[in-house]
């Protein structure tokens, strides 16, 4: 994306983007099957960190349950915790 000067990559299905205003872009990835290509789809722009990650917590933990990747209260602990701090951590980055 040309209008970022650092990308996150999440879980192989969404990307942030700071963007060269500082503002964040959350983008879907999406594998278009008859091109065999990754196609890319802006979700939304932040200016703010917190609205953000909840949006990213919100979307990760439908997908792991869609795909049958948690199915406890404690997986979803467990998965949110994880989301969260890796999250902070790369915003502690740029």
């Amino acid at each position: 994306m040309s209008c970022s000067h650092s990308v996150v990559l999440l879980n192989n299905a969404l990307k942030i983007a700071v963007m060269k205003n500082g503002d964040l872009s959350l983008i879907q990835l999406c594998l278009d099957k008859e091109k065999r290509d990754i196609t890319e789809s802006v979700i939304a722009i932040y200016q703010n960190e917190l609205n953000l990650l909840s949006d990213v917590v919100n979307l990760l933990v439908k997908r792991a349950v869609f795909h049958k990747q948690i199915s406890s209260v404690d997986e979803l602990t467990k998965l949110t915790t994880e989301i969260a701090s890796y999250c902070a951590d790369e915003f502690k980055k740029t």
